[in-house]
C-alpha cells in the first residue's frame, strides 16, 4: 500500500575535506635553517639588504631584523651587540663571500656570542670559557666546510675557512674576556647631585643718602698755570736745565779736541826735526 509507505530520508552529500597546501621549499635566498640544523637569524637576502646600506642604515636594519631592542633593552649593550654583528658581516663582505656564506658566518658567530654570554642557558650562568667557545666554533665551521650532506655542507672553501678562523682568533678570542664582560655586565651609571647655597647680594645703599666725594686731583696753582705757550713752569725749568747741560758738554768736547790737536802738532814737529837732523848727518 503506497499510502502506508514512510518517506525516504535525503541522501547525505559527501563533504570534501580541505586539502592543506604543501609548504613550498625555501628558496636559497630565503632559507632560515640549514640541513645541518644551524638556524640562520639572518637570511641571505637580509644580508644582501644590509650590505647595500650605509653604516647608519645597517645598524637600524640589523637591530630591527634581530629584534635587539626587545632582547637587550639597555642601550649600551644593544649597541655593542649590534656593532659585533656588523663587524662580522663587514669582514665577510671584505672577503668577497656570498650572501649565503655571510648569513652562515653570522649564524656561527651568533651561536658563539650566546654561548660566551650564557644567554642560551637557564638561570644565572657565567658563560662558557674561551677554550669551550673556540672548540664549538671549530666544530660549526668544519660542519660547513666539508661536503658530506646532510650532516655537513660545503658552504665555505678551505681558504675561506682559514681566513675566517684567523679573523676570529685575532678579534673575538684575542679579547675574549673583554667581549664577555661587555656582554654580561651592565654599564655603571653614577649620578651625582650637589646642593650649592648661593648667598644673596647685599642691597645697594640708598641714593638719597649719597654725598659727593672730594676730588683727589691736585688743584692748579698760579705757579703751575700755563703762560699761554702750552708749557708749565716746571717744564720750562726742565727745558732750561737741559740747554745749560748741553752747552757745558759742548765746551768739554771742544776743549778735548784742542788738547788732542796740540799733542798731534807737537809730535809732528818732533818727527820733522828728527828727519832734518838725519839728513844733515848724511
Amino acid at each position: 500500500n503506497l499510502g502506508q509507505c514512510s518517506p525516504m530520508a535525503p541522501k547525505k552529500v559527501p563533504v570534501e575535506e580541505p586539502v592543506e597546501p604543501e609548504e613550498p621549499e625555501p628558496v636559497e635566498g630565503d632559507e632560515s635553517e640549514l640541513e645541518t640544523g644551524l638556524k640562520l637569524p639572518l637570511t641571505p637576502n637580509d644580508v644582501g639588504r644590509i650590505w647595500a646600506l650605509d653604516c647608519a642604515g645597517q645598524s637600524k636594519l640589523l637591530t630591527e631584523l634581530l629584534g635587539l631592542e626587545a632582547a637587550h633593552p639597555p642601550v649600551a649593550r644593544r649597541e655593542i651587540i649590534c656593532d659585533f654583528h656588523l663587524f662580522n658581516l663587514s669582514h665577510a663582505k671584505m672577503l668577497c663571500l656570498t650572501q649565503r656564506q655571510g648569513a652562515v658566518f653570522h649564524a656561527i658567530m651568533a651561536v658563539i656570542l650566546d654561548m660566551m654570554a650564557g644567554w642560551n642557558t637557564d638561570g644565572d650562568s657565567q658563560g662558557a670559557t674561551a677554550a669551550e667557545c673556540f672548540k664549538e666554533f671549530q666544530r660549526l665551521l668544519l660542519n660547513h666546510s666539508v661536503n658530506d650532506p646532510p650532516k655537513r655542507l660545503m658552504i665555505f672553501g678551505g681558504a675561506q675557512a682559514r681566513r675566517l678562523t684567523d679573523y676570529t682568533s685575532g678579534t673575538l678570542f684575542k679579547h675574549f674576556l673583554l667581549y664577555q664582560f661587555c656582554a654580561q655586565c651592565e654599564r655603571d651609571v653614577e649620578t651625582l647631585r650637589f646642593s650649592v647655597e648661593v648667598e644673596r647680594p647685599i642691597l645697594p645703599p640708598a641714593l638719597a643718602n649719597a654725598r659727593q666725594k672730594p676730588s683727589r686731583r691736585p688743584q692748579q696753582t698760579p705757579e703751575n698755570a700755563d703762560d699761554g705757550t702750552g708749557a708749565s713752569t716746571e717744564e720750562k725749568t726742565a727745558g732750561g736745565a737741559g740747554e745749560d747741560l748741553s752747552e757745558e758738554i759742548q765746551k768739554i768736547v771742544e776743549e778735548k779736541l784742542r788738547m788732542t790737536e796740540a799733542r798731534l802738532e807737537a809730535k809732528l814737529a818732533e818727527r820733522e826735526q828728527q828727519f832734518m837732523e838725519r839728513l844733515a848727518k848724511k
